[in-house]
């Protein structure tokens, strides 16, 4: 068992290429998954990214924008998006900042693991 701290006093800045006004901290990571919670200060921008295998943004406060395919999606709190592999995509907040988990599957994982979320019924309901 490992506990890891993240949050507020956890976060360093993030040196992906183009990104402004991130802080992030690392989670989790193995040779399934890897899982980063991240901050976007008003005005900055994550990304652009590409991951070798699907990607889970799920935003915890705040909101902003994701840009992948050439369009312009909107996230709040409480919203996830899933993106398959390679396709590149950047996340840029609003007025407010954005905080945010993301989960970066392994080129090799994405297909157990859509057969897991299948198997289990996609998601749960209220």
């Amino acid at each position: 068992m490992n506990i890891r701290p993240f949050g507020p006093g956890h976060r360093r800045a993030d040196r992906a290429a183009g990104s402004q006004g991130v802080l992030s901290s690392a989670i989790f990571s193995n040779d399934v998954a890897q899982i980063t919670e991240f901050t976007v200060a008003p005005g900055g921008t994550y990304g652009p990214l590409r991951s070798a295998g699907d990607v889970v943004l799920v935003v915890i406060e705040g909101g902003g924008w994701v840009v992948a395919h050439d369009a312009q999606l909107q996230l709040a709190a409480g919203e996830s998006l899933h993106l398959e592999r390679l396709v590149p995509y950047s996340v840029t907040a609003r007025e407010l900042p954005l905080r945010a988990i993301l989960v970066e599957l392994s080129a090799g994982s994405g297909a157990e693991s859509a057969r897991t979320i299948s198997a289990s019924g996609g998601g749960a309901e209220e």
